[in-house]
This record gives C-alpha cells, structure tokens and sequence, in this order.
C-alpha cells in the first residue's frame, strides 16, 4: 500500500519540477532575444572617431576636434532622413500585418538612440562655443544635402551608360521599340517657340503673313490679286464728290486735301455735270 503511493508522488513531482525548469529558462531565452536583438544602425563610426580623438593622450587641437563633431553631426542627419523614410513604410506594413512586433521594437529603440546622440552632439557643440549646438545642425544639413547632390551628379555618367548599354540592347532585339531621345527635337521646338514668341511681340506683322485660306493644296502661297484698298477707295469717292459740290458751288469741298485732289483728277466725270445739262436744254 505504501509503495503504490510514492511512485505516483514522486512521478508528480518530477514532471511538475521539470516543468517548472523549462518555462524558467524559455522565459530568460525571450526576454534576452527581446532585450538583445540587432540594432536598426549596425554601428556609428564618425561617434567612434570623436571619442577616439577626445579621450587621446596627445594634445589635439580644437579645429580638428570640431571638425569630427561636425562629421558625427552630418552623420546624424542622414540617420534622420533614413529614420523619417523608413518610419512611413513600416507602419503602413505593420498595420497590415506583413511585419511583427520586433521590426517594430527595432525602430523604436533607433529612434530614441538618435534622440540620445542628437542631445549628446549638442552638449559637446556647447562646450566648444555657447550657443554653437543650436546651430550645428543647421549647418551639417547643408553639407549633408550639398554631399548628396554632388554624389547624385557624380553618378549621372554611369546611370548614361547603363542606360544607353539598356536601350542598345533592346534594339538589337526589338528594333524600333525604343524611340529616339527627345533632345533631337528640342531645337525644332525651341524655333516654333521662338517664332510664336516673336509674333506674339510683334502683332502688327501679323497682317504681312499669309493666311491659311491663300495658300493652295500644293503648299505654295498665292500671290494677291491687285485689289484697291479700302482706304484708297473712300478717297477717290470723297474727291469725286467733292469736285462734283466744288463745280457746282464754284468753291472747294470741305476736307479735300491734296491727296483727294489727286484723286479727283484720275477719276472719271460723272454724268450729271452741268455742262451736259445745259446741252440737253438746248
């Protein structure tokens, strides 16, 4: 009787002890995996470099020492726009699930390290110069954004040629596919706003140019026909009638100049002048 209850007693007691063991240790394995896992920045050199050169033995002066705070500054920055780019994909993705928790805890733990470099950047500007830390990373934002733009026109021979060795080969395969760069139409373009500029400048010689409706099917632009002008036209009517009144009244007309005068002579006499009337009378 006694021996049929120490055996079940001591399996119980084995199984709840190793029990107990085994969610002690997972429980230590998880927490360390949470508390030690990689960092979002693998390591800062330029951080590195400034302590390497402020905790020297040797004598090194303030000029090369702020130089290598301004470098651990750009550094910072560029963390920053990493950081702010990456931060808008992360959490587009974990909300819908495609990341875990522990990309998550990564960010946030890289977000507060910069936060804790930036206030420690700062504080050394400050002993340098009081006032320098509010203005050293203005200052590493423009050599930061000035060593981007010259890395980016830097590149620009190598992105041609990869391009260029791209389009050759698809050429080769699909002839035709790929149209001919658009620079060899700008200057066909550049005239036709050139042209368009000039008579937008100068609207009164648009009355010299053509009109669509004169030119024939051909493309050849129709000479114009010897039609009097209109201004001509009211002339010689007004020099006509005027010498009529003038014949009439023995003086004259009234606003006839030399021009209509001119005019009056070329023109052909009407049929009601006096002299006729006085023949027919007789």
């Amino acid at each position: 009787m006694a021996t049929s209850l120490v055996v079940p007693l001591a399996y119980i007691s084995v199984m709840i002890t190793a029990l107990a063991i085994f969610s002690r240790v997972y429980r230590r394995r998880r927490a360390a995996e949470k508390t030690s896992f990689e960092p979002w920045f693998p390591h800062h050199p330029s951080r590195e470099t400034y302590i390497t050169l402020l905790s020297s033995s040797q004598d090194i002066p303030d000029s090369l020492l702020k130089s290598a705070l301004l470098v651990r500054a750009i550094t910072d920055v560029k963390r920053i726009w990493r950081l702010r780019d990456d931060k808008i994909a992360l959490t587009q993705l974990h909300q819908r699930g495609l990341i875990g928790d522990d990309t998550m805890s990564r960010f946030g733990a890289a977000e507060k390290e910069l936060e804790a470099e930036i206030v420690d950047v700062v504080s050394e500007a400050n002993t340098f110069r009081q006032g320098w830390g509010q203005m050293i990373f203005a200052t590493a934002t423009e050599m930061a954004q000035a060593e981007k733009t010259r890395e980016t026109v830097m590149s620009i021979p190598k992105i041609k040629a990869v391009e260029e060795k791209r389009i050759a080969l698809r050429n080769k395969y699909l002839p035709g596919s790929v149209p001919p760069p658009l620079i060899q139409q700008v200057p066909a373009a550049v005239a036709q706003a050139q042209a368009a500029a000039a008579a937008a400048s100068n609207p009164g010689s648009g009355a010299n140019t053509p009109s669509p409706s004169t030119t024939n099917t051909s493309g050849k632009v129709a000479t114009p026909q010897n039609v009097p002008s209109p201004s001509l036209v009211s002339e010689e009517t007004v020099g006509g009638a005027g010498s009529t009144d003038s014949s009439k009244n023995g003086s004259p007309a009234l606003g006839s100049g030399s021009g209509s005068g001119g005019n009056s002579t070329a023109s052909t006499p009407s049929k009601s002048t006096p002299g006729k009337k006085k023949k027919n009378k007789k």
